[in-house]
């Protein structure tokens, strides 16, 4: 039964929902590409409001003169370990704007 414990405790925390909130990682207005990203340690399960990422950058690309913002990929890094063994990693999110620059 001990040895049980620390399994059913491991469980748990994989188990463990937590909600997210896109921040600001960076943005070209030259390019007319906008970055959002969250964080998350190894036995989160992160969850985020997409039409709060997808508002943001459509807010950001607004400001810049385009009429909209669509996905245009992601990406996941380890910010404390190694790929393998990873305890902190950073998810971001691309954006570009469409539509070009109103005149």
């Amino acid at each position: 039964m001990s040895r049980l414990i620390p399994i059913l405790v491991v469980i748990a925390m994989a188990a463990c929902t937590t909600y997210k909130t896109w921040t600001e990682a960076g943005d070209s207005e030259e390019e007319g590409v906008v970055s959002l990203s969250y964080e998350y340690r190894r036995f989160e399960s992160p969850q985020v409001d997409e039409r709060a990422g997808i508002s943001m950058a459509r807010d950001r690309c607004k400001d810049w003169g385009y009429r909209d913002a669509q996905r245009k990929g992601e990406d996941r890094a380890c910010k404390d370990g190694m790929e393998s063994d990873c305890s902190k990693w950073q998810v971001t999110r691309h954006y570009r704007c469409l539509d070009g620059p109103k005149k």
